[in-house]
């Protein structure tokens, strides 16, 4: 039976799911608050430069890729060099991030004493099974405080703005933590792993190595090209003040959604709600339905974040940059999270002879960050950056974004709360959530959730 759907919020995991179920003969609709689709997949185009709001690039995983294929936007695919180093700022300089067993050995980032602690991994006895601990902790006792505090930590920054004191190994890494459950030892487990894995893909298609990626046109052309493929006709946006009641028949739930749209007042009936909003937008949604699932969405943190984009000219570096950009541990004396070489990355990011640098500032552990202006923001980076790539004089402010609440933090406790909220979803039928503040935070990881979550909504009847 094909069913009228809802979907509030209209960032990529809401169009993905739009998009499928679209295709599977259902009729949809998506609310999305602002006066735009995409989420945090917002691209600044002018002058011959482009640069990001949100995500500077996503990894080609095969759900990806797959919905890549199936909306004929391949030829728009831009996929980075995998040759090109990605660089970790330590002791004063930039150091190639080890991509393997050989360059992790020759690497300068470690000591003789940081490496070897790695090579005793396989002799570290095993947690107790089911014991919650923070990723500093599970790296440090496995691998050592070295390999966390110059690499793991830095790591982190850069996917989550977080703190490893903070986030939870079983939520952000569940797979080493499950090598380790398993096996006893991440290196065992690793090896054995990867064996049943290349006898399970005998005979089958080789899987796409998962590169770097985005489009010639930026990272918005997915959400757009997800949008003209659901049908303009079938989003609205700028819709204010959403709730949600819901009433029981004999057989189903129906949910009424009351929004205002341009001062008019709408409302619109369903047996199927998915909510696609961030957590701390969805606990709003949901509480007049479940106070336990509000409570769960509500407990997820989200920091704030500022990206800065700045431009330069190729004659103010002290050396031409190359590759991927770098992460800078806390303890370094840089300010900044980070730094994406975009006009390295990707063709098409600057004019020739100018480079467009896309840097992070912010994040769990600096959450002061929302109270400068622009002229600090751009004085602490422009600082950072000097330091570390020894610029000459001054940048092209390209454009500024803050994000009051950024990436969603998957704290102690975040397995549980998932669990609360999908146990809450099955109290409420019809009603369903993506996100990525439940497992990944990737444009990858939003992508397979919707997919996920679309097959439970065309199950449910």
């Amino acid at each position: 039976m094909m069913k009228r759907i809802i979907i509030i919020g209209g960032g990529i995991s809401g169009l993905t799911a739009a998009y499928q179920l679209k295709k599977r003969g259902h009729t949809v609709l998506l609310l999305e608050r602002s006066g735009q689709i995409g989420g945090a997949m917002q691209t600044v185009s002018e002058d011959g430069f482009l640069a990001e709001r949100g995500p500077n690039s996503f990894r080609g995983t095969e759900e990806i890729l797959d919905l890549i294929d199936d909306l004929a936007i391949k030829d728009e695919l831009l996929i980075a060099d995998a040759r090109a180093p990605a660089y970790i700022y330590y002791n004063g300089q930039l150091h190639p991030a080890p991509m393997g067993p050989g360059a992790f050995i020759r690497s300068r980032l470690l000591t003789v004493r940081g490496k070897l602690r790695v090579f005793l991994e396989p002799f570290i006895k095993a947690a107790p099974a089911n014991q919650e601990e923070s990723v500093a902790s599970f790296i440090r006792r496995r691998l050592g405080r070295e390999i966390h505090d110059v690499m793991v930590a830095p790591l982190i920054s850069g996917i989550y703005a977080g703190n490893t004191e903070e986030l939870s190994i079983q939520a952000v890494f569940p797979r080493l933590a499950q090598l380790e459950a398993e096996y006893g030892s991440l290196v065992k487990g690793a090896i054995k792993s990867a064996k049943r894995a290349k006898a399970e893909r005998a005979g089958k298609p080789k899987r796409r190595a998962q590169r770097l990626c985005s489009f010639k046109s930026g990272m918005r052309s997915l959400p757009e090209t997800l949008a003209e493929r659901i049908g303009r006709e079938n989003i609205i946006t700028e819709c204010e003040n959403i709730s949600i009641t819901r009433s029981q028949t004999e057989d189903h739930s129906r949910f009424t959604v009351k929004f205002q749209h341009r001062g008019q007042k709408e409302e619109i009936n369903t047996i199927s709600l998915i909510i696609a909003t961030p957590a701390f937008a969805a606990a709003k949604l949901v509480r007049p339905l479940d106070d336990r699932i509000a409570d769960a969405l509500e407990a997820i943190p989200y920091p704030p974040l500022a990206v800065v984009c700045l431009i330069y000219k190729q004659s103010q570096f002290e050396r031409a940059i190359s590759g991927f950009g770098f992460l800078a541990p806390r303890n370094q004396g840089v300010r900044i999270l980070g730094s994406a070489w975009s006009s390295s990355l990707f063709p098409g990011r600057a004019p020739e002879g100018y480079a467009l640098l896309t840097n992070f500032i912010g994040g769990a552990m600096d959450t002061s960050v929302l109270q400068m202006n622009d002229r600090e923001l751009v004085e602490v980076v422009q600082g950072d950056l000097s330091r570390v790539l020894g610029i000459r004089g001054e940048p092209r402010v390209f454009v500024i974004t803050r994000w009051e609440r950024a990436i969603p933090q998957y704290t102690f406790g975040h397995v549980e709360r998932v669990q609360q909220i999908e146990e809450g979803s099955s109290r409420v039928p019809g009603l369903f959530f993506v996100g990525n503040y439940l497992r990944g935070v990737s444009v990858g990881d939003c992508v397979r959730q919707a997919n996920q979550v679309v097959e439970r909504v065309a199950g449910d009847r």
